[in-house]
């Protein structure tokens, strides 16, 4: 290799649906890399031709190392992963006939189940959790000649490879900024949505959840104010109408979350905003200053509609505390999306009927319902048992409800939306007009 490694980034998501994400991850390795290293990034999401765009890039570029970034393992309608793994598979073919340099899986998807797609994709390596430093480390040794391990990690402080699931993770105010001049500016063409991240990590148990095994559950927070700066530059992009707070909770810690709040209305709440929350002490006073600084709307995992099912899910707030935090949202004009996650760790029939009537008495502004499937390799749960009849139950609720939303069955779900969506030239976050 020569002294300065020529990295090119993939990312493999193509899901557009309810609204393509920026690969905010992809970003920041970018960043991390660019001190050492020149880095392209291809992003497939928008390309009508994914292998063609692919061998062309690599044609052109002749990479040192190939970085392919699984963000997913199933599509928005939570289908069955094997279709989608074996579009990986083909995409880490195209780049094995393109190219000759060492090819690196990394990603959210990549790092739930690191062993099984290292092997259906053939790949040499793959960066297990947070990939600023590992990949760093990773290309490093590759420029010197080394074998590194097949699956790696690397501390955050020292960059040194440590055994998998015991990195410590980045201080986040450390990390370089996303190299957000690689995004693709369809994105805003398409919703006007940018995503921001205010802290990684989550303390919380509930036991279906992925967060705690990519992020850790020490919570690392972002200074506020530079949250805000980042939020302003944002809003003074082109295409940027909206911001998403893609942490797995805004809200936790509640101080973090006030003091960004308050940074934001010091700058006039430069742009509208969406946020991942929890009903835990999500109270008026919050809901109100989250109002002033620009929230328009948020997504809370309720999960399920019943105490027996907030029990067993370990999730750490009540059924009280769900009526609270949406009569907090809508004094403050929030609106509040509900996501509903059905048949999860045995949930019975009977107790997904009590949460879909527990939806339809709480009318939020949307409720979306999930069938339970488990992504994560050390958990054999696979799907619901019960899966085919909590999914003819919702075909025979949902559609006669305002505002459900079944993605699995296509429920105020899919391209036919999305497009009366874009030809209404409505922006920001496509659940913000289903209600």
């Amino acid at each position: 290799m020569t002294t300065r490694a020529r990295v090119l980034l993939v990312s493999a998501n193509r899901e557009r649906l309810p609204q393509p994400v920026v690969p905010l991850g992809a970003l920041y390795v970018a960043a991390a890399l660019r001190p050492t290293c020149d880095v392209e990034l291809l992003d497939l999401c928008f390309e009508q031709e994914p292998h063609e765009a692919l061998r062309t890039r690599l044609a052109a570029s002749a990479p040192d190392v190939v970085g392919l970034a699984l963000r997913n393992l199933h599509d928005n309608t939570y289908s069955e992963p094997a279709a989608l793994i074996a579009e990986y598979a083909e995409l880490a073919r195209t780049i094995r006939a393109g190219s000759p340099a060492p090819l690196v899986l990394g990603g959210a998807g990549f790092s739930l189940q690191p062993e099984r797609l290292l092997a259906a994709l053939g790949a040499d390596h793959g960066v297990v959790g947070e990939g600023e430093r590992a990949m760093v480390t990773l290309v490093e040794a590759l420029s010197r000649g080394e074998r590194p391990p097949r699956l790696v990690s690397a501390d955050a402080a020292t960059g040194a490879p440590v055994p998998l699931g015991r990195a410590r993770g980045a201080v986040l105010d450390a990390l370089p900024a996303p190299a957000r001049d690689l995004t693709d500016p369809r994105y805003f063409a398409f919703d006007g949505t940018a995503n921001v991240q205010t802290k990684r990590g989550c303390a919380f148990s509930c036991t279906y959840c992925d967060y705690p095994d990519l992020e850790g559950r020490k919570v690392r927070l972002r200074s506020p104010a530079r949250v805000a700066e980042e939020v302003a530059a944002l809003a003074a992009t082109p295409g940027v109408s909206h911001v998403f707070f893609v942490d797995s909770v805004f809200n936790v810690p509640r101080s973090h979350a006030r003091a960004i709040c308050d940074e934001l209305a010091t700058r006039g709440a430069p742009v509208p905003w969406v946020a991942y929350v929890t009903p835990l002490g999500l109270d008026d006073e919050l809901a109100a200053a989250m109002a002033r600084a620009g929230c328009v709307g948020v997504e809370l995992g309720t999960d399920t509609g019943t105490p027996e099912g907030l029990a067993r899910l370990q999730k750490p707030f009540s059924i009280d505390d769900v009526r609270r935090a949406t009569s907090a949202l809508r004094a403050a004009g929030v609106r509040d999306c509900h996501t509903f996650v059905l048949g999860a760790e045995g949930e019975s029939l009977d107790e997904v009927r009590r949460t879909l009537e527990f939806a339809d008495a709480l009318a939020p502004s949307l409720a979306v319902f999930l069938v339970f499937t488990e992504d994560r390799a050390d958990r054999a749960l696979g799907p619901a048992s019960n899966r085919e009849e909590i999914l003819r139950l919702l075909s025979d609720v949902a559609p006669s409800r305002r505002g459900f939303v079944v993605p699995e069955l296509g429920v105020r779900f899919g391209a036919k939306i999305s497009r009366i969506v874009a030809a209404r030239g409505l922006r920001g976050p496509a659940w913000l007009h289903l209600g």
